[in-house]
């Protein structure tokens, strides 16, 4: 498999951030008078940005119309901000795969649906700076994943010029969705959020189960 610029989703992919979504939502959740809601839920729930998140976790504690989402944004976000690094860290093996991608001149990108003010927080807490060569966050000049613009953006910033050759990692539907919207390698991650069925389903054409495994996926030059 020809790789020569990789671009990864964040939660659930480069980092373990579920504690930090669990505990801004059941805070806000709480601070509403609702119960916590369970980690499998999150898991489900995670991946549509922070607003949809907000939504399906009032649906799920029973505002069901959803009347209460603009009220329970706002609590949530500034609740954010002060968890978004809580008891982050990256997976096993993400630093390695990272230094081996680096030794191989593959440029790095990042792009999740994650606020992108918290996903640069985020990422200065796990990896040294200038890792990736491209970093984007939710931003509301560009359509959140799966839509194919935002992956355009980053690929021509870490200087891709064919799309096939772009690696797009991540753990979800909408991540696999955007790989293939886009034309990319979509390469499906068995440590995170969703299972690896989701993930073949909504077209992962690699399924890694250690990060080190896109290593021996990489053809040599």
């Amino acid at each position: 498999m020809i790789i020569k610029q990789a671009i990864f989703d964040l939660d659930g992919t480069l980092l373990e951030t579920m504690n930090s979504l669990i505990k801004t939502g059941n805070t806000m959740l709480a601070q509403l008078g609702y119960s916590g809601i369970e980690v499998d839920k999150y898991k489900n729930f995670v991946g549509y940005g922070a607003k949809k998140l907000v939504e399906q976790l009032i649906v799920a504690s029973g505002d069901e119309k959803a009347e209460q989402l603009d009220e329970a944004y706002d609590i949530y976000m500034k609740l954010f901000d002060d968890y978004c690094c809580y008891q982050v860290e990256p997976y096993p093996g993400i630093l390695e795969l990272i230094e081996g991608l680096q030794e191989k001149n593959i440029s790095l990108g990042v792009l999740t649906n994650k606020p992108h003010q918290m996903t640069e927080r985020v990422l200065a807490t796990a990896f040294p700076e200038g890792t990736f060569a491209f970093i984007q966050g939710q931003d509301i000049h560009l359509p959140r994943k799966p839509d194919p613009t935002a992956a355009f953006y980053v690929a021509e910033k870490i200087g891709a010029t064919d799309m096939s050759q772009v690696a797009f990692i991540g753990d979800s539907d909408a991540d696999m969705q955007t790989a293939v919207n886009a034309g990319m390698i979509p390469v499906g991650v068995s440590w995170g959020f969703r299972t690896p069925a989701e993930l073949i389903e909504h077209g992962s054409k690699l399924l890694l189960n250690h990060p080190l495994d896109l290593l021996a996926a990489i053809s040599p030059e």
